[in-house]
């Protein structure tokens, strides 16, 4: 657990960032957001959401109640303009190449285990297809080693809005919607955690009929 005036001073940098960001993206994009109560108020919990847009981690931040320590992939966190800022907002930098880097998973642990919120975007990367992409691992490992929920959000509109090699935003309506939080046994594998997640995810986007967004996916099967 961090001592000292750090930890106070980033969690009022967060909230204070949120507030301004908010205040420019919510009447921007309309966002709309439903199942926010399905959200534990305390304890630890995994956040793990389908990502398409540079957009999704700060609308995804700003929609949620809880703050979120976000896990970002440690090429985008070194990226000019993006290093302080991500820094200041905790965010938790894993390499993409697979390599052992186990000082981001034990944080991300240590987080979870303290009773903080911790997002993920389970497929590793952006889609760059516009649909749901195949799950890592990285989400399963750390909800059974934690022994935390995984709240399942499907974000909607961020593909139209801000898609992959577009510069400037559009004004175009964005939807979260909160699933149920799944809990797993400590006996559960990494791969089943993030199938089961993956699936939930899928359900989401079902039930509000953009069976667009899964595209090949939609028969359920993440292969």
């Amino acid at each position: 657990m961090q001592h000292g005036w750090k930890p106070a001073f980033k969690t009022l940098a967060y909230f204070m960032a949120k507030g301004i960001v908010g205040a420019l993206l919510f009447p921007y994009f309309r966002i709309s957001r439903r199942g926010l109560e399905r959200i534990p108020k305390k304890g630890g919990m995994l956040v793990a959401a389908n990502h398409i847009s540079y957009a999704d981690p700060l609308i995804l931040g700003i929609s949620l109640p809880r703050r979120l320590r976000f896990i970002m992939a440690a090429d985008q966190f070194e990226k000019r303009g993006m290093h302080g800022f991500s820094r200041l907002m905790d965010v938790i930098p894993i390499k993409r190449d697979g390599s052992a880097d186990l000082g981001p998973i034990r944080r991300a642990l240590r987080l979870l285990k303290e009773g903080q919120a911790v997002a993920i975007f389970p497929e590793g990367q952006r889609s760059r297809t516009g649909t749901l992409q195949q799950p890592a691992g990285g989400l399963g490992l750390l909800a059974v080693k934690a022994g935390v929920p995984v709240v399942p959000v499907a974000i909607i509109g961020t593909r139209e809005a801000y898609p992959p090699g577009t510069h400037i935003p559009r004004p175009r309506k964005v939807r979260i919607i909160v699933g149920e939080p799944m809990s797993f046994p400590k006996s559960a594998g990494a791969e089943e955690v993030a199938l089961r997640t993956w699936e939930a995810i899928m359900a989401l986007f079902k039930a509000e009929g953009r069976e667009d967004y899964l595209g090949q996916n939609s028969n359920g099967d993440p292969g």
